[in-house]
């Protein structure tokens, strides 16, 4: 079974500079390949320094192309509806492309459309455009790594022929991600052909099998061949004694809820009036009834986290609802120290992974 970590690049009560902050993140990333974890992902965001502090993942990921050897390296993700200028589709190829060589084809390509409003505002575009934005610009970028070229005279982006250097030495479509929340974003990603990336934050494991299941028939349905294991993303910390992992879970992962919940504006008004995004007004209409204390509770309640058995049972219960997948872990958020970071992701890789890879190969074998 495939364990990734998302970065959060998150400054959420750390008491850091930025700088200090990004050097410490770039020594965690780059210690996952000896901790044996099999990828590393970094997210675009923008403008708020609780939440996020990632404008540049491709800047990010090619820094620790060179600190590493085997790790695959993802963009998890670039958020294509703010990259708004005509050629901002072959300048990203381009790149794609210098960082797939730098890293001998270790790169990872996930794709996102964005959810912040604050986001989409910074940028000066409409969050109703961010469908048809995202679907022009990686058809582009797709066909172009495809191709080794892109030529294009769209509704928002124009480009007259031109090679991509370097060359791309082969394309992307074998590992192409898409994040996708709601239910019309899931069915577009099987469209798309990308693999589905789901966080944890507001389904039940039961809820989100369904959710996987849906998106594997429209795959079969339109691709007519079988899809890859979708990848949940969870928040997560281990300890062996359950008291201190319920603690410093808690601890350090409101205050970085808190950050997430301002950052989208989980609980505002505006969603249900912007076309593309009806599906969060639900949502955000819950967490403004049950308020925000109870909306932690429920959130928390969803991640993979406790002592390593605890744990295991509960990856064994997924396995047997979801059926082959490919887990992601956040694990560095409200200003969690960097040693107990990564004494979680130890004691994960060591006692966890391995009864996991266990029950999870046999299940592959058995849906086969």
């Amino acid at each position: 079974m495939h364990f990734g970590v998302l970065l959060l690049l998150a400054n959420a009560r750390s008491g850091k500079t930025d700088t200090e902050l990004w050097k410490e993140e770039m020594e965690l990333g780059v210690s996952l390949e000896e901790l044996g974890y099999d990828s590393v992902w970094v997210p675009e965001h923008h403008f708020d320094r609780p939440y996020c502090v990632s404008p540049d993942p491709l800047q990010a990921l090619t820094y620790l192309a060179a600190r590493t050897k085997t790790i695959q390296l993802g963009t998890g993700a670039l958020i294509l509806p703010w990259w708004t200028g005509h050629n901002d589709p072959i300048r990203l190829a381009e790149r794609i492309s210098m960082l797939d060589a730098l890293s001998d084809g270790r790169l990872q390509l996930g794709f996102g459309r964005g959810l912040a409003r604050d986001e989409y505002e910074g940028f000066s575009v409409s969050m109703e455009e961010s469908r048809d934005r995202f679907n022009e610009a990686a058809t582009m970028i797709l066909d172009g790594l495809d191709n080794g070229y892109i030529d294009h005279d769209g509704k928002y982006f124009k480009q007259a022929r031109r090679d991509i250097f370097p060359t791309p030495a082969r394309g992307f479509r074998d590992r192409l991600f898409n994040i996708a929340m709601s239910p019309p974003s899931t069915l577009a990603a099987a469209e798309f052909g990308g693999t589905l990336m789901c966080f944890n934050y507001q389904y039940d494991i039961e809820k989100q099998a369904e959710q996987f299941n849906q998106w594997r028939d429209r795959f079969r349905e339109v691709h007519g061949n079988e899809p890859p294991p979708p990848v949940l993303l969870d928040f997560t910390y281990c300890h062996e004694d359950a008291e201190v992992a319920d603690k410093t879970m808690r601890d350090h992962l409101a205050p970085y809820y808190n950050s997430m919940v301002d950052h989208y504006e989980f609980d505002g008004k505006h969603f249900g009036k912007t076309k593309g995004y009806e599906h969060y007004e639900t949502g955000a209409d819950m967490l403004l009834d049950v308020g925000r204390d109870a909306g932690f509770e429920g959130f928390m309640g969803l991640q993979w986290t406790g002592t390593p058995e605890k744990m295991i049972e509960q990856m064994r219960q997924r396995v047997e609802l979801i059926g082959p997948f490919r887990q992601m872990v956040l694990c560095s958020y409200g200003g969690m120290p960097l040693e107990t970071v990564q004494t979680s992701l130890r004691l994960i890789s060591e006692q966890v992974i391995p009864e996991v890879n266990k029950f999870a190969e046999s299940a592959v074998v058995a849906s086969v």
